[in-house]
């Protein structure tokens, strides 16, 4: 599927979502966010397709969500998304992560969450992204008093210098 093709990336998600739906029948599914990055006018577009939604994390401000879009790829034909287009500041840092990462659980049973995700990467703005990523593992690490994992802990970070 060659994306320069779709005018959006909520259309690209909408032909995809039909192609999943066609192959499995509606038995498989499939959650992506998908986003198109314009370094020039320093924004980003973007569907979320049921996964955990990114978070753009900015100084003095509550984290922002990236949760436009809708279900997840391959349930139902013919569903709609939506797209959003957002600004990037400098110093902003956009988390995308697995459930791996905000579910892990303490030995008490209480998860990480997206809150204390948000609250380390709030703390650490002024780290570049890859030190970023060590921090928050490190984190989720010493929360769970255990270094392995049920799940998978995937993290992709983007950093506006």
């Amino acid at each position: 599927m060659d994306a320069a093709r779709f005018s959006s990336t909520s259309d690209l998600l909408q032909t995809f979502n039909n192609v999943v739906y066609q192959i499995t029948s509606g038995r498989r599914f499939i959650s992506l966010f998908y986003g198109k990055l314009y370094p020039q006018s320093r924004s980003l577009e973007y569907t979320n397709a049921g996964h955990n939604p990114p978070l753009v994390i900015r100084a003095g401000t509550d984290p922002t969500p990236l949760d436009k879009g809708g279900p997840v790829l391959g349930v139902l034909p013919n569903s709609h998304y939506e797209s959003e287009k957002i600004s990037l500041r400098q110093g902003d840092v956009l988390v995308l992560y697995t459930d791996g990462a905000v579910e892990a659980e303490n030995p008490a049973g209480e998860q990480y969450s997206a809150e204390r995700l948000s609250r380390t990467v709030g703390l650490h703005l002024q780290q570049d992204a890859s030190d970023l990523v060590e921090t928050i593992y490190t984190s989720v690490i010493q929360f769970r008093k255990t270094t392995s994992l049920a799940d998978d802990l995937t993290l992709v970070l983007l950093k506006k210098l």
